[in-house]
């Protein structure tokens, strides 16, 4: 069989100084890829986020963290796996894992607890095809971005070079054409113990020096920045001085200070200077190539090849613990959901248990006569959407239509829905099933063709004017149609939450225009006020022997599914929940989602009796 080259490469065992030669490639290589896109789409959103790498990749964590804040003004901070896996996150957060492998079992752990918490966003920066992932990593629902590298060592180097490169370049950063510290000296000894001081927007630097010369043993390293250094740690400088390095970063912002600060220690200090000449944040890149550079030196100095340190047989064991069945993840449940969606603090939890009691005790007695259901998010998943429902969920909806349940379709969408529905539903149905298109603003049934297009009018075309005549990114796309307005970032940068808030802004500035907007996971739609999906339930009331129960994804105040799942109390959703005790709760206990979940919902509804009723048990 035919080896990728990159496995190949792996099997290639070469030292660190072979792994720093090939640093300039590795620069020039992404430089060139053109993976901008990409990675922008896995590591950037107008959300708070949260960075995940081990080892070297902590560093490369801990600058995309700082490009975020400061791209965004939203917090952004770096952490390890264990910390990100078991803290107890708001869906909003996102999780973006940085590993050059993604096998080990960390990096499972990551993303599976994240996708557990029900967070609205997951991504993966790796050297590694999606292919080649484990599966937790591989899913569609997660946005994987590939940096080729040469394989590494014992140290991350150029795996780490290329991916922090990456993440510059997904934030539209200047970079040059060489790295300057590629080529600069760097043959000072470290001392046995060390402190590595950063100015702001470095620490990535700090944090790589640390994991280097600590993994190997090369030197006990504590990190601080120029302003820490001055609340008490120079006590222990001074104590420590004749064993003691420090190692100071030194970069255009954080210059003057530096400067002043280093002219202060005592004049027999050890100290090491790593500079850049270069803007941020082109000069952490540059910076982390000095901080590879200089543990050769430390290497060299104590006869110890960095890349290939040995790895003793416990260590090798400590590396593949099954952390995940080590660990206790939290798993929201639907009261926890609720109480994060209404925003109150952790003295509401008894009201809203009691409120969640007293609704699943409804929805479990109350005589069922109906389904409604949107479409993407929902029946399939929102990276999928183009393709039919799994067939699992096929199979849930068939039984429902063979028991001669109504089930009509609430969707953004327009004539591809038709198309869709129609490739998996027998003909024999299409009178039966109701679907409401352009969110519920055109009605046909199954085996109806919608009406010859045209261009909206009124409101809805000034609505379309002033969103033409706003200086989008080239990304977006506009599309308009008789009943609606959609808009759409190709490159995966702005979901439909981060632009629907500039959308209203847009539609309420005078004279304020008589529309809605609703935000999906990829899209925000403006459509003229009116009923919205809620439409298709009064329409599948009319023909039901009992209540309509509802179920959607985007269930929270602004959610393009918001109206369809307020609109009863019966009401389910498969992703975010609004902070209406009384409707749109997501009973999920088990880290499932999207269709996963609805297959789950649609299974409860059963006969008992001659009576059709939501089977769910109470815990």
């Amino acid at each position: 069989m035919r080896l990728h080259p990159k496995n190949t490469r792996l099997r290639v065992k070469r030292n660190y100084e072979t792994e720093i030669a090939e640093l300039p490639a590795t620069y020039q290589s992404v430089m060139n890829a053109r993976i901008g896109g990409a990675v922008a789409a896995a590591v950037t959103g107008s959300r708070p986020m949260v960075f995940v790498g081990s080892g070297g990749a902590l560093a490369v964590a801990r600058l995309a963290a700082d490009l975020h804040t400061r791209s965004t003004g939203e917090l952004a901070v770096a952490t390890t796996p264990l910390e990100a896996a078991t803290a107890p996150l708001n869906p909003r957060v996102g999780v973006v894992l940085f590993s050059a492998r993604g096998r080990h079992p960390d990096a499972a752990l990551t993303i599976s607890a994240a996708r557990a918490r029900g967070s609205e966003h997951l991504g993966v920066v790796t050297c590694r095809r999606r292919e080649e992932l484990p599966p937790a990593l591989a899913a569609g629902d997660v946005k994987v971005a590939t940096i080729e590298a040469t394989a590494d060592g014992f140290l991350a180097t150029n795996s780490l070079l290329a991916m922090a490169t990456a993440v510059c370049l997904g934030h539209d950063a200047w970079m040059p054409n060489v790295l300057p510290g590629i080529s600069s000296p760097m043959d000072r000894a470290i001392r046995d113990s060390c402190i590595v001081v950063t100015g702001p927007g470095a620490a990535a630097v700090g944090v790589d020096m640390e994991a280097r010369l600590v993994e190997t043993g090369l030197a006990r390293v504590q990190l601080a920045d120029y302003r820490n250094l001055a609340h008490g740690r120079h006590v222990g400088l001074l104590r420590n001085l004749e064993n003691t390095t420090v190692v100071a970063t030194i970069e255009p912002n954080s210059a003057e200070l530096a400067e002043r600060t280093l002219t202060l220690l005592p004049a027999n200090a050890d100290l090491v200077e790593l500079r850049s000449e270069l803007e941020w944040p082109a000069s952490i890149i540059d910076l982390l190539v000095c901080s590879i550079r200089t543990t050769a030196a430390a290497g060299v100095a104590h006869g110890i090849d960095p890349g290939r340190p040995g790895v003793a047989s416990f260590g090798r064991k400590l590396y593949h613990l099954p952390v995940t069945r080590l660990v206790t993840l939290p798993q929201p449940g639907p009261v926890s959901r609720k109480l994060i969606a209404s925003g109150l603090g952790p003295e509401a939890r008894p009201t809203i248990e009691s409120a969640f009691e007293s609704w699943l005790g409804e929805l479990r007695t109350t005589r069922l006569g109906g389904v409604v259901l949107d479409y993407d998010g929902t029946c399939c998943p929102t990276w999928d959407r183009f393709r039919p429902p799994p067939d699992v969920v096929q199979t849930e909806i068939m039984r429902l239509l063979d028991l001669g349940v109504p089930v009509g379709f609430a969707t953004g969408r327009g004539r591809s829905i038709l198309d869709d529905t129609r490739s998996w539903i027998p003909h024999g149905y299409w009178p039966s099933i109701c679907v409401g298109l352009y969110n519920g603003s055109l009605l046909l049934r199954l085996d109806e063709d919608p009406p010859e297009d045209r261009a909206c009018e009124g409101d809805l075309a000034e609505a379309a004017k002033r969103l033409d005549d706003f200086g989008w990114p080239t990304s977006v796309q506009i599309e308009q149609r008789r009943t609606q307005i959609s808009l759409t970032d190709s490159s995966g940068r702005l979901t439909g939450a981060t632009m629907l808030a500039l959308v209203q802004t847009l539609l309420s500035r005078a004279p304020e225009l008589d529309c809605r907007a609703a935000a999906s996971g990829h899209s925000v739609d403006v459509m003229a006020s009116g009923p919205g999906k809620a439409a298709v339930v009064d329409q599948i009331r009319a023909s039901a022997d009992g209540a309509v129960l509802t179920i959607g994804d985007q269930g929270a105040l602004g959610g393009n599914d918001f109206d369809l799942l307020a609109s009863t109390s019966l009401s389910l959703t498969v992703d975010r929940c609004s902070g209406d005790v009384t409707r749109c709760w997501n009973l999920d206990r088990h880290g499932r989602s999207g269709p996963d979940l609805l297959v789950r919902y649609l299974s409860a509804v059963q006969l008992s009796g001659n009576t059709l009723k939501f089977r769910w048990p109470r815990t």
